[in-house]
């Protein structure tokens, strides 16, 4: 709680997060702050690379899918470059997930795993992805079988999957 507090967090916030996301803080300290500090980093990138009506059209977009404001703020939080694609990009994202793999669009609010299917399918790498392997497998597991997986086929993979999720293989090994 010091780590979050020590960077402005708010406390509504912190205890918020202790109730909904208690495993949060079973995370080494440093690990911690340096996941806060990156996500916090991508979250303005992605904010101030454009004006707000450029983002409110982006959010139209996930909007005509269905989604709630809380779950495209929710889907930010989680993966903050989400907004930084292009809006066109954003719909062909979203009509391959829905609309040519099935997936509900609001179940894909909710798992960011799902929004890296595409690239995976785009390269060839995999040929189908049943919906019970992109929202029932842990991103640790997944990382396993579709990222590390493919490394020497797709050498970016890794990178991608890092700039996307803005996580790592690391920090993930460490939970």
């Amino acid at each position: 709680m010091n780590v979050l507090r020590g960077i402005g967090v708010l406390e509504s916030k912190i205890l918020m997060l202790l109730n909904c996301h208690p495993r949060i803080f079973l995370y080494n300290p440093v690990q911690l702050k340096e996941i806060v500090e990156e996500k916090f980093l991508a979250a303005v990138h992605a904010l101030t690379s454009m004006s707000k009506s450029t983002l409110e059209k982006k959010f139209d977009v996930y909007r005509r899918w269905g989604w709630s404001d809380q779950e495209i703020h929710e889907a930010f939080q989680r993966y903050p470059s989400c907004i930084t694609a292009s809006e066109d990009k954003i719909m062909a994202i979203m009509d391959f997930l829905v609309n040519k793999m099935g997936y509900n669009s609001t179940l894909i609010a909710n798992n960011q795993v799902a929004l890296f299917a595409q690239e995976l399918l785009s390269q060839g790498l995999v040929n189908n992805l049943k919906l019970s392997v992109l929202f029932d497998t842990s991103e640790k597991v997944f990382i396993r079988m579709f990222v590390d997986h493919f490394i020497n086929k797709a050498a970016d993979l890794s990178k991608l999957y890092k700039e996307k999720l803005k996580i790592s293989e690391k920090k993930l090994e460490g939970s």
